[in-house]
């Protein structure tokens, strides 16, 4: 029997007794059940629109959520609900219910974008989701401008540049009379650097919205260049006319950071005054210009202004948040800590204090190694972005948090999105450039930092950054320019006189630089001056100088390895290694699995003729960290002068078969290739370690110099060799690599820079000097610049004669077999002088 045979047959016995007309209504039941159904879910759906037109999005969701009560797979429903929740900014259920939303619903183009919106707000993989979302949406509607702009977007966060601005372009074509459109292509140019195809975009946006915005941002952009400097003032001042009345403030503050950075401070005083008077009591520019008091030594008066403006207004948290700020901008950390404190108290809901305070635990954990504060910091930022998870300032704050746990690309991610919303925020362009630094995306970083000081010059913190940025890039100039503005202020930032001095150095300016260090006072010289003065006198060969100020150095960092391998070169030289070893061995027994210190112990070792404990302790420091391009190096060089080769081969060899997804021996045994000359079989084993290991700088520094030397695939050698250089700042083989790459492709002005730094990071002996320099000659004739040439020949020339003299005075007799390199260089030398030019 049937279900449908079974049913009647039911009902009849039911039905057995009851009136005629109650079983007609019990037969009825279904159909009109059906049709109410129906009607109340359209009459959910219609109240719910009604309270979203009405703007009452609490009540507009219980509607929605009756409606789906109904019919859970209802799609205007859940639509209807993800618009209320983002009304009532509860952006997580907003999220589930666009994604609920599509999936029952493909059709439905608005929710798709407001899908990728969100999509847009992750990571790599959300990203190319956005990008289907938008393909989606132009599947069925090809002219949907938004949907193009967020595929352009997502292409820019993974780095797709030309598909990005292809988008881009595409966009202001679909949507040509929209200036905000045309503003986010001028503002992707100017990224990408392409200023030339910006200029006229901003342009065009100061007539199509001739408003402040679009004045402020054509006169940010004049303003790059300092002979424009007339023209972008003309911008600013008509952006200030036509700011409305909660545009002014920020408005005089641009104009004052204009003059600020120009230093021009009696034109940026005037105008931060005018503001103050104009738009009386208000925080922000009473801020801005005590900081601008504070930055020209006016202390006493910025902080009377600071207190009475809190003072006069104890019921208000705004006062109390500048008051915060400025504190923490002077480096009080906990009276800033105790000033968001107090505007909590004021208002205990306050999301501007919430984050204040959350910001300053963060620094302090950070500052203090301290988790428990981290945590705090952290359940705060979590639980304000839980609430609106668009919120700039969250974001800020989620970045300094995801900095300080050692996710720098999940900062960048944070960062980007907080500019977003206030794309003309100081701090947050100075996070963001501390973070690409950290990632090593040092050109980006450049631009970001760069951008800050533009907007804030009395910045400090960033100009340092900067000034840091300049020199990790080789641009020596850029960076003594900007720390001598630093110092103006500064006189006693020692960190950056000690930076002055090395960009000095690596301009062969060496006199300077030390002249430089020794006006520190002695009662002021730290272990930074020290070393560097140390390092000086090393380079000019004055060993036992540069003894006596390596060990004041040492007296006052502890176990430092930088400052104990200088101390052992300089040891080395003057017969003293047992000296050397004794005080590696003792900074070693606080810190017995610290890479660097084992790798110095075995160089002693080495040192002292004991190749065996030697070799295990180089073995040992690659163990512990298989990116220490220095334990490599000297542990080939003891296989190789030992006459091992051969059984070095072998043995690694035979690990490898054993290993074979160990990164580190494959890296070893082409070096050891590499030093038979067997280019193919060594590039084979770099390449193999990268596809294990795809880290491994010091992989990517010898696979880039072989390619280099092979003239093969230089687009991929350069890449290489920079991402080496951004993992290894301080390794002066992975700058010469750099450097050598650069000249191979033709770029020989860039390789001379780069060139010139390595040479000035090799102590005087060290047995690679020789070929940078011969590296930096072959640069220079490259760059026109025969003269310099010949210098730097000749200093190769005259060190290794000082070495030969050296080796002889030891009593060494017979023919002493000359470097590799020397052939070369007294070849260029005499050649150089035939095609020096007459006068």
């Amino acid at each position: 029997m049937t279900a449908s045979d079974r049913r009647p047959s039911s009902l009849r016995r039911l039905a057995r007794g009851l009136p005629c007309l109650l079983l007609l209504l019990l037969l009825l039941a279904g159909p009109l059940a059906c049709q109410d159904d129906a009607a109340r879910l359209a009459q959910h759906m219609e109240r719910g629109e009604q309270a979203l037109e009405a703007e009452k999005p609490n009540e507009a969701a219980i509607e929605f959520k009756n409606a789906l009560q109904i019919d859970p797979n209802h799609a205007p429903a859940h639509f209807g609900l993800a618009k209320a929740y983002l009304a009532q900014r509860d952006v997580r259920k907003a999220y589930w219910e666009l994604q609920e939303t599509v999936r029952l619903d493909g059709d439905n183009v608005e929710a798709r974008i407001g899908l990728a919106q969100f999509l847009l707000l992750g990571g790599e993989e959300e990203f190319n989701r956005a990008i289907e979302q938008a393909e989606a949406v132009l599947a069925r509607e090809p002219g949907r401008w938004q949907a193009v702009l967020i595929r352009a977007r997502a292409y820019e966060n993974l780095k797709r540049l030309d598909e990005a601005q292809e988008d881009y372009e595409k966009a202001v074509e679909l949507a040509p009379d929209n200036p905000d459109v045309l503003r986010t292509l001028a503002a992707f140019l100017t990224r990408k650097g392409d200023l030339a195809a910006a200029e006229p975009l901003f342009r065009k946006l100061v007539e199509m919205d001739p408003s402040a915005r679009s004045h402020f941002q054509l006169a940010a952009f004049l303003a790059q260049d300092r002979a424009r400097d007339a023209e972008a003032e003309e911008q600013y001042r008509k952006g200030l006319e036509l700011a409305t009345d909660e545009e002014k403030s920020a408005a005089y503050q641009r104009i004052a950071s204009f003059y600020y950075q120009r230093e021009r401070y009696d034109a940026a005083e005037k105008v931060l005054q005018e503001g103050v008077a104009a738009l009386e009591d208000d925080l922000d520019l009473i801020y801005a210009l005590a900081r601008f008091y504070h930055s020209r030594g006016a202390r006493d008066r910025a902080d009377q202004m600071i207190r009475e403006a809190a003072e006069a207004r104890p019921d208000e948290v705004g006062p109390y948040l500048i008051l915060s700020a400025y504190r923490g901008r002077n480096g009080d950390i906990q009276g800033a800590l105790e000033a968001a404190e107090q505007a909590i108290e004021v208002d205990p809901q306050s999301t501007p204090a919430r984050l204040r305070k959350a910001e300053l635990l963060i620094d302090m954990g950070v500052k203090q190694a301290a988790p428990d504060q981290l945590a705090q910091g952290r359940a705060i930022v979590d639980a304000v972005l839980a609430q609106d998870p668009r919120s700039a300032e969250g974001l800020f704050v989620r970045g300094k948090v995801e900095l300080a746990e050692g996710r720098p690309g999940d900062a960048v991610a944070s960062l980007r999105r907080a500019l977003d919303g206030r794309p003309d925020w100081a701090q947050a362009h100075f996070l963001l450039a501390s973070a690409l630094l950290v990632q090593g995306d040092r050109q980006q970083a450049r631009a970001e930092a760069l951008r800050a000081v533009e907007l804030e010059p009395e910045f400090v913190e960033a100009r340092m950054l900067l000034a840091r940025i300049y020199a990790l890039l080789g641009e020596n100039q850029q960076a003594i320019e900007e720390v001598r503005r630093i110092l103006r202020q500064r006189p006693d930032a020692l960190d950056m006189r000690v930076l002055l001095a090395q960009s000095l150095v690596h301009q062969g300016r060496i006199e300077d630089a030390r002249v430089e260090l020794e006006a520190v006072p002695l009662d002021q010289r730290n272990a930074e001056v020290y070393f560097a003065l140390g390092r000086i006198d090393m380079v000019q060969g004055k060993a036992e100088f540069a003894r006596e100020k390596l060990l004041a150095a040492l007296e006052r960092a502890p176990a430092h390895p930088e400052v104990l391998e200088s101390l052992l070169q300089v040891d080395a030289a003057l017969g003293r290694v047992d000296e050397s070893l004794e005080r590696i061995r003792k900074a070693q027994s606080d810190a017995p699995e610290n890479s660097a210190l084992v790798r110095l112990e075995g160089v002693a070792l080495l040192l002292k003729g004991d190749g065996a404990a030697g070799e295990a302790r180089l073995r040992r420091a690659i163990e512990l960290n298989p990116n220490d391009m220095g334990s490599y190096q000297a542990l080939a060089r003891y296989l190789l002068g030992s006459g091992r080769r051969q059984e070095s081969i072998a043995t690694y060899e035979q690990a490898a078969r054993s290993q074979p997804r160990s990164a580190p021996l494959r890296f070893t045994l082409g070096t050891l290739y590499e030093a038979e000359n067997r280019r193919d079989e060594a590039i084979q084993e770099y390449e193999e370690a990268l596809r294990l290991d795809p880290g491994l700088a010091v992989a990517k520094n010898n696979l880039a110099y072989l390619l280099a030397e092979e003239g093969r695939d230089l687009d991929r050698a350069l890449e290489l060799a920079q991402q080496a250089k951004a993992q290894l700042p301080d390794s002066p083989n992975a700058t010469d690599t750099l450097g050598w790459v650069l000249f191979k492709k033709g770029i020989a002005a860039a390789a001379v820079d780069y060139l010139k730094e390595a040479e000035s990071g090799f102590p005087p002996n060290h047995p690679d000097l020789g070929w940078v320099r011969l590296h930096l000659a072959q640069a220079y004739e490259a760059n026109q610049q025969p003269e310099e040439a010949r210098a730097v020949l000749q200093r190769a020339l005259e060190s290794y004669q000082v070495l030969e003299q050296a080796i002889r005075e030891r009593g060494v007799e017979g023919e002493i077999a000359p470097p590799p390199w020397l052939a070369d260089v007294q070849a260029m030398l005499d050649r150089l002088p035939a095609q020096t030019p007459a006068g």
